[in-house]
Formats: structure tokens, C-alpha cells, sequence
């Protein structure tokens, strides 16, 4: 039997499940134990090669390179970017069909981690752990491949432009989940050492709005500000009641964060610039309390843009919803990742992320569920998403493999049409 490389703080349960001594896992547990040693080779070259969202045709080339030689039937996504696996029918008293998912593009990140598998790309880092997504639903796909049909069905989704939060929808209208049941995602959680997995039964992420704010000055000399209309001065204005009155505007019982992450102006110290561009993202945990702080920040631009002699444009991005996991589904995975880890190391009470996370798009049609995967090493100082010296345990990628493979069995035994 395939065992985990797990720390020695982890023990794992020594209880078993019928689904865990069937033939059909039996075979899977072999040929991931196989395939086990290839995942961080997997995982180390994409995160050497890593590609921006909308960019992901190299990061598509290698995937789709190891399914063909593996024989495993798939069609690459539009643009070439992202693949979608045949559904691999299952045997003759046919189950549910099981899609899982992993993201494949990277971040705007300079990587400054000291490590063989560095990334080659100047400014392009794979600091969200898709790196290791696309590794263990690889690794995944091709073992369940290896062991042909069994009770239940499955597809394996390698999805581009998640960082953009366009990339779900995209695959979604690529018929990635047509005549699909359920499914399930795993994300790397630096908070958590290796051995540890979360799973957040009902809210999960936050609601998503992105905008940009575009300021329309009349530039000038530095040295004679009053004869221009200055975008700098009406930006940093704009900043400053955007972070201050939508708290103030907004019930402190409805969490909403209001970040300004980008800032372009001016190319020279002595020079006012004609315009500024301000990039930022709205999360919440409601609907509702988007659509009121997209009406806050229009009446602020307006009324900062009436205060400055400005123009200013704003312009929303299409709405990424709350990622919601079913409540059915995440306790299957938790009863699952129990008997793999133990009881102490599966996590259930965790409070929503205030992140987003367009795994949601897939759950506005199928239920599903996104687990969260430790992967901090043991006795040293967390990493964060989304940094530049973010990096993993790879000792979690044969638990997150296996994970996978015996959560897509266990489904067999949900009815999803009462889901």
C-alpha cells in the first residue's frame, strides 16, 4: 500500500473504510506511489517557467505533453491555453461524473527565494502555489488513467487566468463542466504545516469587484502647479476618502476591504503629469454590499473630480462571487481526509477569506468544494501567498494527490441529484 512521507508530527488514523480496501483504491494507491516521486520534478519545472494569466500557452504545451504520452484523451481550452480531460466514463453501474480542478498562470512577482527551481522569468513567479495545483492533478489524472474505469466518472480541469479571475468562466463556456456532478479543488495554505487540511463547509471567499480609475488632469511644470489641473494631487485626495469614508459608509457587521494596488503616473520629478490611473479590487462577503460601495466610490470620484477640476473615469470589472463549498460534498471530504490524516489534522472551523477565488464560477452551476492543503514546513516562519519569497513543503504533494484520488471514489457514494 502507497504510504504518505508525512512529518512525524502527523499520525495517521489506523482506521479503515470499505472504500479504502477496494481493488479500484488499491490500484490507485500503487500508481501513485509510482508516480509520487515525478510531482516536485512536475511541480519545480513549472514553477522555473511560470506564465502570466492570458499567457499560459508554454505551461499548456508541457501539460498537454505529459497527458499525450500518457495516452489520456483531452482538448486544449481556447487560445490555447488550459486543457480539459475526456470524462473518463466509469464502469457499467455508472456513477456521478467528477471534474477537478487546478489553475495554472503565475503572478507579476520577482522571485528573490535562493532555489535550483528559481523561475527563469524575470518578474513572473508562481507565488500562489498553482505550481503545485497543476502537479498534483497531474499526477492524479494520470494514475486514475492508469487504473482505467471504476464506480465513478471523472474529468481533470487545468485551468489558465485564475490571478485574473477571468479563467473559470472561460472554461465554463468551453463546456468544461457540461454533464458534470460535482467538483473539488485543492489550494496550497501556507498557514498550515504539511499533514493539515482545511475544509470551510458554506462561505469560503470573498466577493470580487476590480476597477480602475482613470484621472484626466492638465499637466504642466512642477514648479507651477496653479496652472494646471494636477491628477497626482486628485488621486492622492481620492485615495485618502476612499479609505476613509467607505468604513464609514458601511455596516461594521458586513466586512468590506477596499484596496488601491496600483498607481501610474508621471515620468519626471519636475513635470504634472495630464493623467493618473488607479487600480484596485472591492471584497466583501455579500452581494449587496458591493453594489453599495461601487455607488461610494462613484460619488467620491465625482465629487473629488468637481473638488480638482478632473475628469474621472471609473470602470468595474466583472463580478467574481463568493466561493460557497456545499455543505454535503465538504463533509464527504472531511470524513475522507480524517481517516487519511487524523481527526487533529483536519480543520473545519476556518473563517471566510476575504480573498477571491473564481472556483467560484464553477459553483454557481455544480456543486463543489475547494480544500485547503498545508504546506509549511515544520518549525519555520510562514511564507504568505502572493509574495516574492513564497515557496512549499513538497512532501505535501503526494498527500494532495492522494487526496484527490480518493475523494473522487468516495463520491461514488453521493447521491448529488439531493445535493
Amino acid at each position: 500500500m502507497f504510504r504518505l512521507d508525512l512529518p512525524a508530527s502527523v499520525t495517521l488514523l489506523r482506521e479503515r473504510h470499505p472504500s479504502d480496501e477496494s481493488p479500484a483504491s488499491e490500484r490507485i494507491e500503487k500508481e501513485l506511489a509510482k508516480i509520487a516521486p515525478q510531482l516536485s520534478v512536475i511541480r519545480r519545472h513549472i514553477h522555473q517557467n511560470p506564465e502570466l494569466s492570458g499567457q499560459e500557452l508554454a505551461t499548456t504545451a508541457y501539460l498537454r505533453k505529459q497527458l499525450t504520452a500518457a495516452g489520456v484523451p483531452h482538448r486544449v481550452g481556447p487560445g490555447n491555453r488550459g486543457i480539459i480531460t475526456e470524462t473518463a466514463a466509469s464502469a457499467p453501474d455508472a456513477g456521478p461524473v467528477i471534474a477537478m480542478r487546478a489553475d495554472i498562470d503565475a503572478l507579476p512577482i520577482q522571485e528573490v527565494n535562493e532555489v535550483p527551481y528559481r523561475s527563469k522569468n524575470k518578474g513572473v513567479m508562481h507565488a500562489c502555489g498553482h505550481d503545485a495545483h497543476s502537479a498534483m492533478l497531474l499526477g492524479t489524472t494520470l494514475a486514475l488513467h492508469r487504473v482505467g474505469p471504476f464506480q465513478v466518472s471523472w474529468r481533470s480541469i487545468f485551468q489558465p487566468s485564475e490571478e485574473a479571475g477571468r479563467g473559470a468562466m472561460e472554461m465554463v463556456k468551453a463546456g468544461a463542466i457540461d454533464g458534470v456532478d460535482a467538483i473539488v479543488a485543492l489550494h496550497v495554505d501556507p498557514n498550515f504545516e504539511v499533514g493539515k487540511v482545511t475544509i470551510t463547509p458554506g462561505p469560503r471567499t470573498a466577493f470580487c469587484r476590480d476597477f480602475t480609475i482613470r484621472i484626466e488632469g492638465h499637466g504642466g511644470h512642477g514648479a507651477r502647479p496653479h496652472l494646471t489641473v494636477d491628477p497626482i494631487a486628485t488621486a492622492a485626495h481620492l485615495i485618502t476618502f476612499i479609505y476613509q469614508a467607505i468604513p464609514r459608509q458601511t455596516d461594521a457587521r458586513q466586512p468590506v476591504v477596499v484596496t488601491i494596488g496600483a498607481v501610474h503616473a508621471g515620468h519626471a520629478s519636475n513635470v504634472i503629469p495630464d493623467t493618473a490611473i488607479l487600480e484596485g479590487t472591492i471584497r466583501t462577503m455579500s452581494s449587496a454590499t458591493v453594489t453599495a460601495t461601487c455607488k461610494t466610490l462613484e460619488r467620491l470620484c465625482d465629487a473629488v473630480g468637481q473638488g480638482f477640476h478632473a475628469k474621472i473615469a471609473l470602470d468595474f470589472a466583472e463580478l467574481i462571487p463568493g466561493m460557497v463549498n456545499d455543505r454535503r460534498l465538504s463533509s464527504l471530504i472531511g470524513e475522507v481526509a480524517t481517516r487519511m490524516l487524523g481527526s487533529k489534522n483536519v480543520l473545519s472551523a476556518e473563517q471566510p477569506s476575504m480573498g477571491a477565488e473564481d472556483f467560484a464560477d464553477y459553483l454557481t452551476a455544480v456543486p463543489g468544494c475547494m480544500i485547503g492543503l498545508g504546506v509549511k514546513r515544520a518549525r519555520q516562519k510562514t511564507t504568505p501567498l502572493h509574495t516574492a519569497t513564497f515557496d512549499i513543503d513538497e512532501t505535501a504533494l503526494p498527500i494532495g494527490a492522494q487526496l484527490f484520488a480518493k475523494v473522487l471514489l468516495e463520491c461514488a457514494n453521493l447521491n448529488f441529484s439531493q445535493v
